[in-house]
């Protein structure tokens, strides 16, 4: 999936998440292996709201089926441990450096 051109429309505080996705996944995410994962990476870090305009401006992902999605991924369609956390490494190993500071 690639990304989409930023929209006036994402607020301020949004685009660094947006362009650190955009940097971990240049080619654009993996819907197959790494779309759940990734939202439950993003869950801690953003409203259920702002996962949506992010997931939507990094990947082109319509934003209500982002938001209807994650809620999948943190419960029937959960995602084991195991490949969250790989998804997280191999994020931060590409330079993703935002983290849930509670």
């Amino acid at each position: 999936m690639k990304g989409v051109e930023p929209s006036g429309n994402i607020p301020e505080e949004l685009h660094e998440v947006v362009r650190q996705l955009r940097l971990v996944f240049p080619s654009g995410m993996d819907e197959h292996d790494d779309y759940l994962p990734l939202l439950v990476v993003l869950d801690p870090l953003l409203s259920d709201e702002h996962l949506g305009v992010v997931v939507e401006a990094a990947f082109g992902i319509d934003r209500h089926l982002v938001r209807n999605q994650a809620a999948a991924a943190l419960s029937v369609k959960a995602p084991a441990p195991e490949v969250v956390e790989r998804l997280r490494t191999r994020m931060t190993a590409a330079g993703w450096s935002i983290v849930d500071d509670e």
